[in-house]
C-alpha cells in the first residue's frame, strides 16, 4: 500500500464485504468536493456494532496494522473513534463511530462517488461534513477546516444545499462557524 488513495479503496473495500453502512469523511472527502491538500490518514463514518468490532478488526491483521479491540469497543460504547494504522507505510485510518446525529446523517445521506483510483466508494455527502468540519473548528480553532470548507464552496457550491448547512449549524450551536466560513469566501 502506497497511499492514502489505496487507503479509501481497501476501507472500502472491508465495509462492503462486511455489509457495514459506511461513509469516507475528512479531507480526503473534501478533497473530492473541494481541493486538494496534503493528509496523513483518512477518516471514515461506520454504523459499527460491538458484535462487529472483531470481524471488522480481523480484515486488519497484525502485524501489517495496529489496532487495539479494546479501544474499538470503548469508540462503539461511547461514539467516539479508533484508529487503524499501516504500520510500514504509518498511515492511519480514523474510524468514526456513526452514533451522534450528523454522523448518522453522513452516513445515511452517503454518496457514491469515484475515489481518486476510480472506485466506486460511499463519501459523506458534503452538507454533514461541512458541517462536522464546523464543529472541528470550534474545537480545536484549526484554519484547515476553514480552509476545506471554503474551497468546497467554491469548486462544488452549487450542488451544496446551503440552506440545510445553514439549518444544521443553527440547530448544533454553530452558527458563528458558519458565518466565519462564509467570511472567508467573500474574501476570497
Amino acid at each position: 500500500m502506497e497511499s492514502e488513495h489505496e487507503l479509501i479503496d481497501l476501507v472500502a473495500d472491508v465495509c462492503e464485504a462486511l455489509d457495514l453502512p459506511y461513509a469516507i469523511g475528512g479531507s480526503m472527502a473534501s478533497m473530492t468536493y473541494g481541493e486538494f491538500r496534503l493528509t496523513h490518514d483518512i477518516d471514515v463514518v461506520v454504523s459499527l456494532s460491538a458484535a462487529d468490532v472483531p470481524r471488522f478488526l480481523a480484515r486488519f491483521p497484525r502485524p501489517e496494522y495496529y489496532h487495539d479491540e479494546r479501544a474499538a469497543l470503548e469508540a462503539v460504547r461511547t461514539g467516539g473513534q479508533f484508529n487503524v494504522i499501516l504500520t510500514q507505510e504509518a498511515l492511519k485510518i480514523d474510524v468514526h463511530v456513526a452514533t451522534d446525529e450528523i454522523a448518522r446523517r453522513q452516513v445515511a445521506r452517503s454518496r457514491r462517488l469515484k475515489s481518486p483510483s476510480g472506485r466506486l466508494a460511499s463519501f459523506s455527502p458534503p452538507e454533514e461534513l461541512i458541517l462536522k468540519k464546523l464543529e472541528y473548528f470550534d474545537f480545536s480553532a484549526s484554519e484547515k477546516h476553514l480552509r476545506d470548507i471554503a474551497s468546497m464552496l467554491r469548486i462544488a457550491g452549487p450542488d451544496i444545499d446551503l440552506e440545510l448547512v445553514r439549518t444544521l449549524a443553527v440547530a448544533h450551536g454553530l452558527s458563528h462557524a458558519w458565518e466565519a466560513v462564509q467570511k472567508r469566501v467573500e474574501r476570497g
